[in-house]
């Protein structure tokens, strides 16, 4: 593919219509990627696996980037 068809066949950034106002959908997938590994984090601490989430500082980014990307493909990739 050249890049002229490329710029051709692209849309743009999927907005999203919160209360009248718009937002990337990015935005939205990161959102849900916080709140995604937030969660994750809470369950597995809860029920005693706190030591296997370690070292934190490469789980917590990785669960984060996870829970992205599959919000991004799900529901967006598809606009």
């Amino acid at each position: 593919m050249t890049l002229p068809y490329i710029l051709a066949v692209f849309k743009g950034d999927p907005l999203l219509d919160v209360a009248g106002a718009y937002f990337p959908a990015w935005l939205a997938s990161m959102l849900a990627g916080a709140l995604g590994s937030w969660l994750v984090f809470v369950v597995m601490e809860r029920i005693g696996w706190r030591d296997a989430l370690s070292p934190h500082a490469v789980f917590l980014p990785a669960t984060f980037v996870a829970f992205t990307c599959t919000t991004w493909l799900v529901f967006f990739s598809a606009r």
